[in-house]
C-alpha cells in the first residue's frame, strides 16, 4: 500500500521546490510513494485528515504558516485524526524544535529550511523503511484468531478483523469487516483472550472493547471514537485520557519497528 505525501507550506516556491524533490526522491528510490495533496491552507488538511479512511499519510508540515492557526496547532488536530501517520516539521526556525515535544505530537523528523536534497530523501527512507517493516510485522500478526460459539455454530475469527465488541443485554456482539457475531459472555473475559495474541485491544466503556488498530477519528469533547467501519463507540470519562496514551503508546511502539 502506498504512502500518501501531504505538504502543507505558506510559500508557493518552497512548496513546489520540496514538492519535486520528493517526487525525485520516490522515483530515484522505487519507494511507494505518491504526493497525494498539497495546499497552503491548514484548514484543507485538517479535512484531507478527517476524510482518512485507509492507508498511511506523511505529512510534512511548515511550522510557521502565515494563518490563525501553526503548524503546531495542526500536527495537534492532524494526529486526532490520522492517529498513525508520520508528521515531518520543516521550518527556519531551529529554536522551535524543543517546543514540538510539549504539543505531544510524536513528530517523525523536523528538516532545517533551506532544506536539502539530501535530508528529504534521508526522510523519506526512514519513513520507508518504518513503514514497510510495520506491514511485515502487520502480515506476521495476521493469523492470529479467536474462536468464538454462537448458538450450535463455532466461528474461527482473525484478530486484525475485529473492529470492536459491544455488549448489549449480557450478550456480546462481535464486529468485524465481514459480519457481525453474537453469542453469550462479558467484556472482562473475552478481553483477555484478545490481548493474548498481538493485537491491541483496549476497553475504552463498560460497553465497548476496541481495536486500536481501527481508531478512525477521537472526539474528546464528545466522548466518542469513530471506527474503521465508520461505527461510534463510545468512551467514558476515566478513559479520556487514558486513550490518548493508548493510541500515543501504539505510535511509539510502531516506531520501534525501525
Amino acid at each position: 500500500m502506498s504512502i500518501h505525501i501531504v505538504l502543507c507550506e505558506d510559500k508557493q516556491v518552497i512548496l513546489n521546490n520540496i514538492k519535486t524533490s520528493l517526487e525525485k526522491v520516490i522515483k530515484q528510490n522505487g519507494i511507494d510513494a505518491k504526493i497525494s495533496f498539497t495546499t497552503d491552507n491548514p484548514k484543507r488538511i485538517i479535512e484531507y485528515a478527517r476524510q482518512y479512511v485507509q492507508g498511511i499519510n506523511a505529512y510534512f508540515l511548515d511550522i510557521n504558516l502565515g494563518t490563525n492557526m501553526n503548524g503546531l496547532e495542526l500536527a495537534k488536530q492532524i494526529r486526532s485524526h490520522d492517529p498513525y501517520c508520520y508528521i515531518t516539521f520543516v521550518t527556519g526556525h531551529p529554536e522551535l524544535c524543543m517546543t514540538v515535544f510539549k504539543y505531544h505530537i510524536e513528530a517523525f523528523e523536523y528538516l532545517i529550511k533551506p532544506v536539502s536534497y539530501q535530508a528529504l530523501e534521508e526522510c523519506m527512507l526512514s519513513i520507508n523503511k518504518h513503514y514497510t517493516n510495520y506491514q511485515n510485522y502487520q502480515k506476521h500478526n495476521k493469523g492470529a484468531i479467536i474462536k468464538i460459539r454462537s448458538g450450535n455454530c463455532d466461528y474461527t475469527l482473525e484478530l486484525h478483523n475485529i473492529i470492536y465488541v459491544e455488549s448489549i443485554n449480557q450478550k456480546l456482539v462481535v464486529h468485524t469487516r465481514n459480519r457481525n457475531i453474537e453469542f453469550f459472555g462479558y467484556l472482562k473475559d473475552i478481553i483477555n483472550e484478545l490481548n493474548k495474541s498481538g493485537e491491541y485491544f483496549y476497553r475504552c466503556h463498560r460497553s465497548y472493547i476496541i481495536n486500536v488498530n481501527h481508531v478512525k477519528e477521537v472526539n474528546y469533547k464528545d466522548s466518542y471514537i469513530i471506527m474503521s467501519s465508520d461505527e461510534k463507540c463510545y468512551m467514558s470519562r476515566q478513559q479520556k485520557s487514558e486513550i490518548k496514551e493508548v493510541l500515543d503508546r501504539m505510535v511509539q511502539e510502531n516506531a520501534d519497528f525501525i
